[in-house]
């Protein structure tokens, strides 16, 4: 099936900067603004973009940032959806594309928009916000997939942007609140904070089990 969506011209920025609070997914929250360098943004555009340059590139900007990194550190990739920010491990990550013509499957799940062919490879495509039940992603000038490791082969997200390559360190990653909603609490990780931001890390291998429903 091709792109549900057709693509809409935008040329809006990324608003004030974020305050740290909640997302609005969480009980009491309110949208998170901002969306990291503008050098991350560039490169992580480029399509297909590999996971050894996304590296480079993060730690190009933590080396001009002067941080001092230990084992606890992670690289999380950051990326927008329905106006809220998440973040899934890198080491997960194989790639970013721009969105293509998807062939459309019988008998799934309706978060699983149909297939794509990736330098021959078969790979099923999700719409992150409908796997998350949060409506579903239009797909934008901004849109990107983000292609995951899952077991033996591929899975690619939909998302409606990326943001930015961070690290957090493990130790400060909290857990969910408690009350959550929209999300199943099994589909995230944590919460990380940023530069002021607040981050909704995924648990990737929930997410890209269609299986868990």
């Amino acid at each position: 099936m091709s792109n549900k969506k057709d693509e809409r011209a935008s040329t809006e920025t990324a608003g004030p900067e974020a305050k740290d609070h909640l997302p609005t997914v969480f009980e009491g929250g309110s949208d998170i603004g901002g969306r990291g360098s503008d050098a991350a943004i560039e490169a992580l555009f480029v399509s297909p973009f590999r996971i050894d340059l996304i590296r480079n590139l993060s730690n190009i900007e933590e080396r001009s940032d002067e941080l001092v990194l230990s084992e606890q550190d992670r690289q999380w990739l950051t990326f927008f959806l329905q106006g809220e920010e998440y973040a899934m491990d890198i080491e997960t990550v194989n790639e970013i594309i721009k969105p293509r013509e998807i062939t459309d499957i019988p008998r799934v799940p309706d978060f699983i928009l149909g297939i794509v062919s990736l330098r021959g490879i078969v790979v099923p495509v999700y719409d992150l916000a409908r796997r998350l039940n949060l409506g579903e992603v239009e797909v934008g000038p901004q849109s990107r997939i983000i292609v995951c490791h899952h077991g033996d082969g591929l899975i690619g997200l939909l998302v409606d942007s990326i943001a930015q390559v961070v690290r957090l360190n493990e130790r400060k990653i909290e857990a969910p609140p408690a009350m959550l909603s929209g999300l199943d609490r099994e589909f995230i990780a944590g919460i990380g904070r940023f530069q002021g931001r607040m981050l909704i890390l995924l648990q990737l291998h929930n997410v890209l089990n269609p299986e868990l429903v």
